[in-house]
């Protein structure tokens, strides 16, 4: 009975540690949200740090079944707020030295409420993150550095995720790119995309928010093609392991509204694999918008923070509101102006101009135009 007792002990001892560790990591889950796990993919190597409440994931979900118990994700919508480039060097820079933050930029917008009440708030961050914005070698005729303390002051308006995938991404060399990520992160962001025509580890990431997986691509391709192979198969795998996969392509043609050949090609596959939302930029101008098997392409998004002064296009802007449920999509069509880098959204004339221009670049029928126009774009996918 002795021998027994002691066996007893034991199993109850272990069942004891195994309750503990359950509770310890339930209460990881659900009582700290203020904590996430990044894991670039597809390694494996994990680090605590403050976030803007996501979690990131690698690919293969390898956190283990977070999401179990949880309501099922379709029945829970996802917002997510998106934007084309943002510079904040050179004369953009000047002028935040001279005002003494980012606020005169944003301001306008910031009073409109766009900022509030989103899930996912996303830019393409156009130029390295350096300690101090130091410019690196090698030296480059454009050459763009933020300063963490800069940067950092976009989580004021709510960004949260940046795509870094970009042909200035490697203007301050390989140690600007490790800089970019090591600050990123330290701020807090979360961010995804390689250097220019680049595929790897860095093109991908997942994101938790509300109990839901989001994978996130970035990609560009402005100097010459990538491996579209490999993007590919990145989406793939995000589609086989979350519940929305946004792809984010830095491409184009500079100053041009209508999207090339290969690029509808390529936004094509990409839904073909499993791709939910498309999001494009780099032309410095408003670009197409196109749904395809139900699913929405922006092609470009245009300038959001840039000084590009010297036309009314390079300072026409396009925020995109989407509210994603299921396979459903509401989309609002933000237009916005920018006067001189201090950005506002457009009035009731202007709007009405901008967006019938918009509706003229785009390919659709009628009825995907007028909504264009009316800036409201529901897409029923069920």
């Amino acid at each position: 009975m002795a021998g027994r007792g002691k066996i007893l002990i034991i199993i109850l001892s272990a069942a004891a540690v195994v309750a503990a560790a359950g509770f310890f990591a339930l209460g990881q889950q659900y009582f700290f949200p203020k904590k996430f796990i990044v894991r670039d993919l597809p390694a494996i190597a994990a680090a605590d740090i403050v976030s803007r409440n996501l979690k990131i994931f690698d690919s293969a979900g390898s956190q283990g079944g977070l999401s179990a118990g949880l309501p099922a994700a379709a029945d829970r919508s996802l917002k997510f707020l998106f934007f084309g480039d943002i510079m904040l060097d050179r004369h953009v820079g000047e002028k935040i030295k001279a005002s003494g933050s980012v606020d005169f930029i944003f301001s306008g917008l910031d009073a409109a409420g766009i900022f509030k009440g989103n899930d996912i708030v996303s830019a393409n961050l156009e130029g390295a993150v350096t300690d101090g914005g130091a410019h690196l070698p090698p030296a480059m005729g454009i050459d763009f550095a933020f300063a963490p303390q800069i940067a950092g002051q976009l989580a004021k308006y709510d960004f949260n995720y940046f795509n870094i995938a970009n042909n200035h991404l490697s203007d301050q060399g390989k140690n600007g790119i490790i800089e970019t990520e090591k600050n990123l992160t330290s701020l807090g962001f979360a961010f995804s995309g390689c250097q220019d025509r680049q595929i790897g580890d860095c093109t991908a990431k997942i994101v938790e928010k509300n109990g839901r997986k989001i994978g996130f691509t970035g990609a560009s391709m402005v100097y010459g093609a990538l491996d579209e192979n490999k993007l590919i198969d990145q989406i793939k795998v995000l589609a086989s392991t979350t519940d929305l996969v946004v792809a984010q392509m830095h491409w184009g043609i500079e100053y041009k509204h209508e999207p090339s050949a290969n690029q509808i090609a390529l936004a094509h596959k990409l839904i073909d694999a499993g791709a939910d939302i498309v999001i494009g930029h780099h032309p410095h101008v408003v670009g197409s918008i196109e749904i395809y098997k139900n699913k929405p392409i922006f092609y470009s998004l245009g300038n959001f923070v840039f000084d590009q002064y010297f036309s009314t296009d390079t300072q026409e802007e396009l925020g995109v509101k989407i509210v994603a449920a299921g396979q459903n999509f509401q989309i609002d069509l933000l237009p916005i102006k920018s006067e001189a880098t201090r950005l506002c959204l457009m009035n009731d004339e202007e709007k009405n101009k901008f967006l019938a221009k918009l509706a003229n670049w785009s390919s659709g029928g009628a009825d995907f135009k007028n909504q264009i126009k009316a800036g409201e774009i529901m897409i029923n996918g069920r």
